[in-house]
């Protein structure tokens, strides 16, 4: 495990502890987590943590073997399972958007013409996330890939994380660690 300076790790790198969801389809595997599908998903799965969170930066790196998934960020669950709440995009088409999941839909839009030039498809792709009282900014590989400032946004809430409905598809996350700030 790699975890930044001044950052707490947010996996213990052997179970699911921290985190609610479905143990059929989130595991941990040679200390990563993995969320996976074999068959066609109907529905958006998450793994969201126990606790929440406010202002903070949070890290980690991820892979895509597949078409979509996210990591929600002051996000609540639903009566239904769901989360709502805001999403950074993992997946074709949307590397890097800031997306707002069950709610207002898309915030900062994917720029291809940035994400082609830094993503590693199909490989590890370092995510990091900064979260203060209104100002959101997402980077992909050290490059700034959506910034908000959005006041009408929830300033608390779980993080999660997701493997979108569709075909079969895996979504890995490893070195999940966070920096929580004061605002």
């Amino acid at each position: 495990m790699t975890i930044k300076p001044g950052f707490t790790s947010m996996f213990n790198e052997k179970d699911l502890t921290g985190w609610v969801g479905d143990a059929n389809l989130w595991k941990v595997e040679d200390g990563i987590l993995v969320g996976r599908t074999t068959e066609a998903l109907s529905y958006n799965d998450f793994l969201h943590t126990e606790k929440e969170y406010a202002n903070f930066i949070m890290y980690c790196e991820t892979r895509l073997r597949g078409h979509n998934s996210g990591i929600q960020i002051r996000s609540i669950v639903r009566e239904d399972g769901h989360m709502a709440g805001y999403q950074a995009d993992i997946g074709d088409g949307c590397w890097g958007a800031l997306y707002e999941e069950a709610l207002r839909g898309h915030l900062v839009n994917y720029k291809p013409k940035l994400i082609e030039h830094i993503l590693k498809p199909e490989d590890w792709n370092e995510y990091e996330i900064c979260a203060v009282d209104d100002y959101i900014i997402l980077m992909i590989n050290g490059v700034v890939t959506a910034e908000l400032n959005d006041p009408e946004g929830a300033r608390t809430g779980l993080i999660g994380l997701q493997i979108h409905s569709g075909p079969p598809q895996e979504a890995a996350f490893r070195n999940l660690c966070i920096k929580e700030l004061s605002s």
